[in-house]
């Protein structure tokens, strides 16, 4: 009976051990899942910064080949720091006020011009344009070839 109980003692102790073994053993292998899961998404967002690396090194080249607005701006104002003319009073009075004055501005002519300004010029050319049959009524000529089916 003695050899009966403890047996019974060592099968409850390795049932035990079995059943915390089990639930130890699912949560590694759950963990080492999501391991493999964060290694897979780690990859992927390395190859999206590698793209982008490159992208952005090929954006850097293309500016030093053809510099962008601000770029030449700036480049201007610092070679334009270092070599300064000295100007005249015109163009200091543009520096201190941007303003466009009434004198800065010329009036274009219109685009279009009426025949009354012009009276002399009455060609046919500046004539409003008409249906062919009555410019033959007023230029007085006869038609070359006459229309069979009038």
């Amino acid at each position: 009976m003695r050899q009966f109980s403890i047996l019974v003692i060592f099968v409850l102790a390795f049932g035990g051990a079995a059943v915390l073994y089990e639930k130890e053993s699912r949560k590694v292998k759950g963990v080492l899942t999501q391991i493999t899961e964060l290694q897979a998404q780690m990859g992927d967002l390395q190859a999206e910064v590698n793209r982008l690396n490159s992208e952005l090194e090929a954006t850097k080249l293309a500016d030093r080949r053809r510099p962008n607005l601000s770029a030449m701006a700036s480049r201007i104002r610092r070679e334009g720091n270092t070599a300064v003319a000295p100007k005249s009073p015109v163009e200091k009075r543009f520096d201190n006020s941007r303003n466009v004055m009434a004198s800065d501005v010329t009036a274009a002519p219109p685009a279009i011009q009426s025949n009354r300004r012009h009276p002399e010029d009455e060609s046919e050319w500046s004539r409003p344009s008409v249906d062919a049959d009555q410019y033959q009524e007023q230029s007085g000529e006869q038609p070359a070839v006459v229309d069979p089916y009038q």
